[in-house]
């Protein structure tokens, strides 16, 4: 049997995990990187998560996912929004330290490689990706291969614009998808919902803290106020998705991160707004997805 270990970096925590030839986990775990968020920190982290987990495989290469701006040619993380890499080796210093192959990708395009080895779109060529999260990320394939762009930087999907006079973006653009699709976004209406509704069941949720669920929750139980504020919610991630199925044509639009546990509770806000064309579906591995598909990395489903 041939193992293979793929690492998630995250802003909370890195997690590891052993990958079988079958796209089983054999074994994993999570290291959180409050007290080592420096790039030092976390290298040493998954090095020595890996030694540990390398004394009870034989272990064939390792695949790590990173936010931010990567280049999987040289295996360097350029940037990382709220993890501490600029210009960082990191694929280097993992393979100096293990001895084995290593290589790092975006882990959006984990997720979707991930995916297509073993989840919502097994046997597909052209698909795509929308990690729903604090912001929305994005990764395509097409033909049976992950398209990047020629600077690394392709499939920002919380980055078109869908409101030309709405927020201003971090990006430096106005009105960008993830300000209004996002979770942050999600929160953000649950709060205003909350605010205009004192009385609802979804004020009575929002009692014990607002998050994602907060809204389905609510809904849920019957609460109308979040029930048709799910549905404004389910508006704009169809506005996003239709508008990315008319650009790629995919077979199929598959949804991660956070909000997608929600499954078809959350497809059921998302059909009415869709096009023909459009086939969405949510992950069918979870958070696991960006772990099974660095693991890939190196093989031809990573390419």
């Amino acid at each position: 049997m041939v193992y293979r270990i793929g690492a998630d970096i995250g802003g909370t925590s890195v997690k590891l995990g052993v990958v079988d030839e079958e796209f089983r986990i054999a074994e994993s775990m999570r290291i959180p990187t409050g007290e080592i968020c420096t790039a030092d920190g976390i290298v040493e982290s998954i090095i020595c998560a890996c030694r540990e987990l390398m004394a009870k495989y034989e272990i064939a290469s390792v695949g790590i996912g990173s936010a931010g701006l990567v280049n999987p040619k040289t295996g360097y993380v350029l940037r990382a929004g709220n993890l501490p890499f600029l210009d960082e080796p990191v694929a280097a210093r993992v393979a100096e330290g293990l001895g084995v192959p290593v290589f790092l990708d975006n882990d959006a395009n984990c997720a979707l490689i991930g995916e297509h080895a073993a989840g919502a779109c097994r046997g597909l060529q052209d698909a795509l990706i929308l990690t729903i999260g604090t912001g929305i990320g994005g990764a395509v394939m097409i033909g049976g291969r992950i398209y990047r762009g020629h600077n690394y930087k392709a499939a920002e999907f919380g980055h078109f614009v869908i409101n030309i006079k709405g927020e201003a973006c971090s990006c430096g653009l106005r009105g960008c998808f993830e300000l209004y699709g996002s979770a942050r976004a999600l929160i953000a209406m649950t709060k205003k919902c909350v605010r205009a509704f004192p009385g609802s069941l979804l004020a009575r949720e929002a009692q014990h803290g607002i998050d994602g669920s907060t809204a389905f929750a609510a809904a849920k139980g019957g609460c109308a106020a979040a029930e048709e504020m799910l549905k404004d919610y389910g508006k704009v991630l169809a506005a996003g998705i239709d508008s990315l199925v008319k650009i790629f044509q995919p077979e199929a639009v598959v949804l991660s991160g956070g909000v997608a546990v929600q499954g078809e509770y959350l497809l059921g806000f998302i059909r009415p707004g869709l096009i023909e064309d459009a086939v969405v579906r949510t992950t069918e591995l979870g958070g696991s997805g960006g772990l099974i598909g660095a693991a890939l990395l190196g093989t031809s489903y990573g390419e």
